[in-house]
Order: structure tokens, then sequence, then C-alpha cells
């Protein structure tokens, strides 16, 4: 199981770099995302299938001037779950706001890919941030 756990650390090391595809390697085809309640905020709501995940990772970024999200630990659940929690951090292209929130993404696996993710993160600091001036 500790596999799982170095993968995701490859995984988010990838995405910081900018690395999409790689960062999206080991994700299952039909995976599927279920980001917060919140429609109106990037990557909010479920969405289904790894390329439009990849979009929708790619146009969160869009919005920012800077965006990271740094996980700071992983748990395991044997058999199939991983669990990320950290920070995003960022600021606002239009608007020049930064913003950090916490997140904690529940990742789960089948036969060595991601099929499901969970993210659960701080949706009121997404908002104040992303407010128009």
């Amino acid at each position: 199981m500790p596999q799982h756990v170095d993968e995701m650390r490859k995984r988010y090391e990838e995405f910081s770099q900018g690395d999409l595809e790689s960062a999206l390697q080991n994700w299952a085809d039909d995976v599927v995302w279920q980001g917060s309640n919140s429609t109106e905020l990037p990557g909010g709501g479920e969405t289904s299938g790894k390329e439009d995940i990849g979009g929708l990772l790619q146009s969160v970024g869009s919005d920012w001037d800077e965006f990271n999200l740094t996980p700071d630990e992983f748990f395991e659940s044997p058999p199939d779950r991983v669990a990320a929690i950290g920070f995003y951090r960022g600021r606002v292209e239009d608007t020049g706001r930064e913003f950090e929130a916490s997140f904690c993404h529940v990742f789960r696996c089948n036969e060595e890919r991601i099929a499901e993710l969970r993210q659960i993160t701080d949706t009121v600091r997404w908002m104040e941030a992303l407010e128009p001036a």
C-alpha cells in the first residue's frame, strides 16, 4: 500500500511543475472528480472522465496570477484509499487578491489507477478571493 502514497506525492510534484500530462497518467479513463458543493467555484461539482478533469485542471489556473497547492500530509486506508491534506495558495489575476485555503483530497484507487477524487476545501476563502473588485 505505501506505493499509493509515493505515487500521490509524485503526481502532486508533477502538477506543481506544470506537467499535467504526467500528473494524470495513472488516473482511470472513467475517473470521477467530486469537487466542492459550489459549482460557482473552480473545480466545483462533479466532473467525470480523465480528459474532462484535465481540462478542468487547466482552467483552474486561468483565473490566477499565481496558483499552487502544497500537500503537507498523506494518509492511507487500505486497501484502496489515500488522503492528502494541505493548502491551496494563490493570487487572483484580476484583483491581485491573495488567498490561502486548506484542502483534503481523498482518492480511491482501483487496480493501481485513481478511480475517484473527493475534494474538501474552505469554499468561503475561494469565494472571497474570486469576488469581483
